[in-house]
């Protein structure tokens, strides 16, 4: 076997052949056993046998390297890949502002009393397939702190965190005030707060983690979803729910697992001493920056009922909590820092967990690139030092795991290992399985890359460089070996617009009188000014579009005709004036309502001016779930999809289409039968829009617009929502008599649902085929 005998300025990167035979060197082929038989006896059978060979398969380091602008090179197009598909600013800044919305509206619908904060992957806009999504609950009238004098004039009950006896960033809570005529969320829930109160041998009276966690385990197991009561257990400080997500809507998968963690947090009265000193010392640091920091100091610190699973009083012991503040950190990231962080999640859950399951989390990962982030300036933050950083990451990860001394970023005081490998033995399979990564790290980051294969493209180049970089050219679709910047704007729309339609997917469901809130909230600008403009401004302008929509189906029922149309005509004015939600779905809405109305002329003339007449293309960055196609181009009254994002300036957006099952009197005949199967559903602008000019056309124009339909719905092809296109299309085939067209979209229809079980308005509309081909025949 050749081996490296030549130091190497970038420590030794390897090229590596996924296919070849390779003989193992003999300690390392020892310690690859000793791992897998480790793994069977600190894990379950059934959870050994799931692993996969290609997880232990450790590779000798051949002679030929890799030079250090090669490595840049590459590192390029490993950037270029995660921006595209994983991680960006653009996504991150979205995704704060879809929480931070999320976050404002279940204040509003909860009276302004309970809080719900998203934390974790999920809220960070840095999660895998396989992150699940984080939850803190915080209720009124219960808050903590290290002083008496602090809670003072609190309101309520208030406890005094205890830190004796307890490891760094932990402490008991001791009841200091207590106001009985001031329900919690304890009380109203069946529990009352003395009986959750425990008085311990010293006559203190102690609220108990223990306690809070399963208080929520039972509350969680009471709630109905839409597929039945959820499974729940409890996961650290959190009472897990798990159900399923029936539409795909957020795993992106039918009938995909979900995992809910919910943790009770309970806010400090003042910052704890440990947040303070870490404020005061950032002004020393580029990173985080100023105007960071000044939104942290806003933020509130918590405890969450979890305690140090070393101690003997952990059931009674409550964690320091920094959640807020290290979202906050984690959405100041640019794009390459964000790659780093979501790669070394990668490497955890694909390299690491099936050998050494427990030991490492990705919050390990984030503290080792909150540390690495700080000591780095900010000068070396690019594309092509990415796996320079990441291999610094993993170094520092390394000898963390060595000395076992990891401190939280924020508690510079506390060890995030203390209680941890605690056997020797798995303290050093892990510094090999990590030593394995570094050496092997171009190959093990590629393979950690989403729907770009870049580690078939590396094994098909013999680990030469520029034949890599060529195939990446030849190969793949996108434009990975090129700047990405030029993709930044439509990825950035796509991004915003995906966010602010996450929330209208939300605001469907919304009764009146809570629309009505929003709209009060929305005008109030001391509680929006931390939302981008134009993501307030889409979801408000689709709060005042539902708003109006409802509205209209009021007046369906009055039988005042000139008082109806009178009011209609103002409505039209406030849908107008709200229908630049996006460039398409908007003004579709105004479609619906003209056509319910009967104003076929008015309907007929809105849906011209959507399918341009202009020989130029216009094109706009699609951001819902019903197409795998990000971009709509529309010219000479057609609308076509295509693949990859648009890269002219000037983009507007196109949304799904979203309507609710209480929609059925305002929707045309095809959606009607939706509305009998889904609480709510979504529909292609695209589909849409050729179905209303289906509905709009004259009989000679009717059969070329159902092609221009049919097209439409092929394109959709390859998602879990196309099977309502195919109802869609089947129903246009149905009204203008072709039975046997229909049949076949129908059966099309239920093929795509037969195998998950979802609810599908294809055998209803089957069934009124049937009965009317049977009434022809007789």
């Amino acid at each position: 076997m050749i081996m490296c005998n030549h130091a190497h300025p970038f420590g030794s990167i390897c090229l590596v052949n996924l296919n070849t035979n390779v003989e193992f060197r003999s300690n390392r082929n020892q310690n690859l056993f000793k791992i897998c038989s480790r793994v069977k006896r600190t894990t379950k059978m059934e959870e050994a046998k799931d692993l996969k060979p290609e997880s232990f398969r450790i590779y000798p380091r051949p002679e030929l390297q890799v030079s250090d602008e090669e490595v840049k090179k590459v590192s390029e197009i490993l950037s270029n890949s995660m921006f595209l598909t994983m991680a960006s600013a653009c996504k991150t800044k979205a995704k704060k502002n879809e929480i931070l919305m999320q976050e404002f509206l279940y204040f509003l619908r909860q009276k302004q009393l309970l809080r719900r904060y998203f934390g974790g992957s999920a809220a960070e806009g840095t999660e895998l397939s396989t992150s699940d999504t984080d939850k803190m609950i915080v209720g009124p009238y219960i808050h903590v702190c290290f002083n008496p004098k602090d809670g003072e004039n609190v309101t309520g009950h208030t406890f005094l965190v205890d830190t004796r006896d307890s490891s760094q960033g932990y402490g008991k809570l001791v009841l200091l005030t207590s106001d009985s005529s001031i329900l919690t969320i304890f009380d109203k829930n069946g529990c009352p707060m003395k009986d959750m109160i425990e008085e311990n041998e010293e006559g203190e009276k102690l609220l108990p983690s223990e306690k809070v966690v399963e208080f929520w385990r039972k509350f969680l197991e009471k709630r109905q979803t839409a597929t039945g009561p959820p499974k729940t257990h409890q996961h650290g400080p959190c009472a897990t729910a798990v159900t399923k997500d029936p539409s795909g809507y957020i795993k992106k998968e039918v009938g995909g697992v979900l995992e809910q963690d919910f943790a009770h947090g309970l806010p400090f009265c003042r910052m704890p001493f440990e947040g303070e000193e870490w404020l005061r010392e950032r002004e020393n640091f580029i990173w985080p920056s100023m105007n960071t920091l000044e939104r942290i100091k806003m933020l509130d610190c918590h405890v969450v009922a979890v305690g140090d699973k070393t101690s003997q009083h952990s059931s009674i012991e409550w964690r320091i909590s920094y959640l807020l503040w290290e979202r906050e950190l984690v959405w100041s990231f640019n794009d390459v820092q964000l790659h780093c962080f979501v790669l070394l999640k990668s490497l955890l859950k694909k390299f690491i967990h099936p050998i050494v399951p427990e030991e490492l989390s990705s919050y390990h990962m984030k503290t080792v690139v909150f540390w690495e982030f700080e000591n780095t300036t900010e000068s070396f933050w690019r594309r092509e030092n990415l796996i320079t950083l990441l291999r610094k990451c993993l170094l520092r990860l390394q000898k963390s795991i060595k000395y076992l001394d990891l401190k939280h970023f924020i508690d510079r005081s506390r060890n995030l290992f203390l209680g941890r490998m605690v056997d020797p033995g798995i303290k050093d399979e892990l510094i090999e399985i990590i030593e394995d990564i570094i050496q092997n790290i171009l190959v093990k980051s590629m393979q950690c890359i989403d729907d770009i294969d870049l580690a078939t493209t590396w094994q098909n180049s013999h680990g030469n460089v520029e034949e890599f970089l060529q195939k990446c050219r030849n190969d793949h679709k996108r434009n990975i070996t090129t700047d990405v910047e030029e993709s930044r704007h439509s990825v950035e729309l796509y991004y915003n617009g995906q966010a602010s339609w996450l929330i209208n997917v939300d605001n469907v469901l919304a009764n009146p009188g809570m629309l009505n809130k929003y709209q009060k909230a929305f005008e109030d600008k001391t509680r929006t000014k931390e939302f981008d403009e134009d993501f307030l401004q889409s979801v408000a302008m689709y709060v005042n579009m539902r708003s109006a929509l409802i509205q209209v189906k009021e007046m369906l029922q009055l039988k005042n005709d000139a008082v109806t149309d009178e009011h209609f005509k103002k409505l039209v004015i406030t849908m107008n004036e709200n229908s630049d939600i996006d460039a398409i779905s908007g003004k579709l809405y105004v479609v619906t309502a003209l056509l319910v109305f009967d104003k076929r002329d008015e309907a007929s003339s809105r849906i011209k001016g959507i399918f341009s007449s202009s020989e130029s293309c216009t094109k706009y960055v699609y951001t819902g779930l019903c197409s795998t196609c990000k971009t709509i181009e529309v010219a000479r009254q057609t609308m076509v999809q295509v693949k990859g994002f648009p890269k002219t300036e000037n983009l507007l957006v196109a949304h799904d289409m979203i309507f609710a099952k209480e929609d059925i009197s305002l929707l045309p005949a095809a959606l009607k039968f939706e509305c009998l199967v889904d609480r709510a559903f979504l529909v292609h602008p695209a589909v849409y829009a050729l179905y209303l000019r289906v509905l709009c056309s004259k009989l000679d124009e009717k059969m070329k617009n159902i092609d221009h339909l049919k097209r439409a719905v092929i394109e959709c092809e390859g998602t879990n929502h196309n099977y309502r296109h195919f109802n869609i299309l089947g129903y246009c085939y149905y009204e203008v008599r072709y039975f046997d067209l229909a049949y076949e979209c129908y059966s099309a229809s239920i093929s795509q649902t037969a195998q998950d079980g979802r609810p599908n308005a294809a055998i209803l509309m089957l069934l009124t085929l049937l009965f009317t081909v049977r009434e022809n025949i007789m």
